[in-house]
């Protein structure tokens, strides 16, 4: 089986498109992708350059070890 992604940029290359590939046989999903805003963008930019703390980082993650400790997990727990 051979699997080929396509990026269409507008609606009309998408109108010639899906037709054909029924026509032909050939299944198909389709996934819209939501469009970046400038605004979104310059947040997620900032939280990134903020970085993380790792003053502390070993606590951390005893922390984050000790609170994952009990808990179960699919077809390792029997």
């Amino acid at each position: 089986m051979l699997q080929i992604t396509l990026e269409l940029k507008n609606s009309e290359d998408e109108m010639l498109l899906l037709p054909l590939l029924q026509r032909l046989g050939i299944s198909y999903s389709t996934q819209k992708k939501a469009e970046i805003n400038n605004e979104s963008l310059d947040y997620h930019r900032r939280i990134i350059e903020q970085g993380v703390d790792v003053a502390n980082f070993d606590a951390f993650l005893q922390e984050f070890n000790d609170s994952r400790k009990d808990r179960k997990l699919p077809f390792r727990d029997e």
